[in-house]
């Protein structure tokens, strides 16, 4: 036996935005409630997948009469690339919506690969703020390569030079080369009485974490979406 989803819905469609990333749009269940950033856990309402489960931020606005998630493809015949195969009319099961981040104003996001659509609907919040409340954020965004960065144009629109970018597979022009380490951060970020916005794989999350109360940072002031 799998788990008890609360919600069962149609797959409007799944649109391809990279080679390895997909926005997955479904219906909206009646009286679903969420706020901006909040997850879902997802399977398919397919045999074989009883026991897949995944997290997903919910991507759109909550007045949306849709649901819509931004799926980064892994290539081990998982539930992801499931995700990806799927058609119109297929069924999905998605969980009540919860907290994985809550805004508690400006800092510094960091964030590794996938990890940085769990932000996008946070960043929405920040726009719709205005330009003064934007320029208080900052953006560490790592990833193996340029070609596998999501959103970089609207990121470094809404950043400008609050935006740093570091590729631990690839190297490219100006850019740094290498993973985020205690000196990384020490050279980048500005004081440590900020808030702190950590998402990535979960080894990732914890070394940030760890290097940041290293160099001072309050384990109150950090956010992840695992627990340590």
């Amino acid at each position: 036996m799998g788990f008890i989803f609360p919600y069962r819905v149609k797959v409007l469609s799944v649109r391809t935005i990279k080679a390895n990333v997909v926005i997955l749009t479904t219906e909206k269940p009646f009286r679903f409630e969420y706020e901006r950033g909040q997850v879902v856990d997802l399977s398919i309402d397919k045999p074989g997948f009883e026991l897949s489960v995944a997290s997903f931020t919910i991507a759109n606005a909550p007045e949306d009469t849709y649901l819509e998630f931004i799926v980064k493809v892994y290539p081990r015949k998982g539930l992801t690339e499931a995700i990806a195969e799927l058609k119109p009319n297929d069924v999905v099961q998605v969980s009540i919506p919860y907290i994985a981040y809550t805004y508690k104003g400006s800092g510094t996001f960091i964030a590794a690969g996938a990890g940085i659509t769990a932000f996008l609907p946070i960043f929405k919040i920040i726009e719709d703020m205005g330009a003064n409340d934007a320029e208080t954020h900052r953006l560490i965004y790592a990833d193996k390569s340029k070609k596998d960065l999501l959103y970089y144009n609207r990121l470094k629109k809404m950043f400008n030079n609050r935006l740093w970018v570091t590729f631990s597979r690839s190297k490219a022009r100006n850019l740094p080369f290498g993973r985020i380490d205690r000196e990384y951060l020490s050279k980048t970020i500005c004081g440590t009485e900020q808030n702190f916005y950590v998402c990535g794989p979960k080894k990732f999350e914890e070394d940030i974490k760890t290097h940041l109360v290293a160099i001072g940072v309050k384990k109150g002031n950090i956010q992840t979406g695992y627990t340590f």
